[in-house]
């Protein structure tokens, strides 16, 4: 199964790329994260690495770092342990694309899940919430 979002950001692509491509810091823009710990003790995350999300109410996931390509400005992340999704596997990928008519960013997020039938639909509903949470933090992180 899939969940797919995109949206349109008002802020160059290179300026939206600079958060995403720093995976162990996104608690820095994302609001209900606290902070990041990457399981290696690096400061960077190179592919392969797995970051530790603490999120403010205390909990925490995992997440390995699956791809990234910084001239295409992608990146593909998956849960790496226990996480709080009815999920067996799931691939998140996010694409930015310049929008060169007025210098903003098209954002695709997508996740490629699988998990028992009865909770497809409500697992790709909650995914998609969760990215257009993303864009909204994007676009404040990014704004002005």
């Amino acid at each position: 199964m899939i969940a797919a979002a995109s949206t349109v950001i008002d802020a160059p692509v290179d300026a939206v790329w600079s958060l995403l491509d720093d995976f162990a810091g996104w608690h820095t823009w994302l609001p209900t994260m606290a902070t990041t710990t990457m399981a290696d003790g690096l400061d960077q995350a190179p592919v392969g690495s797995v970051r530790i999300l603490h999120r403010e109410d205390g909990s925490t996931f995992r997440e390995l770092l699956v791809a990234k390509d910084g001239a295409r400005h992608t990146l593909s992340y998956s849960f790496a342990g226990e996480h709080p999704f009815p999920v067996r596997r799931y691939v998140a990928t996010v694409r930015l694309e310049p929008v060169t008519t007025d210098n903003t960013t098209y954002v695709h997020w997508s996740g490629d899940f699988d998990c028992d039938a009865d909770k497809e639909q409500a697992a790709a509903e909650t995914f998609c919430r969760i990215y257009q949470s993303f864009f909204r933090a994007l676009s404040t992180a990014t704004a002005g």
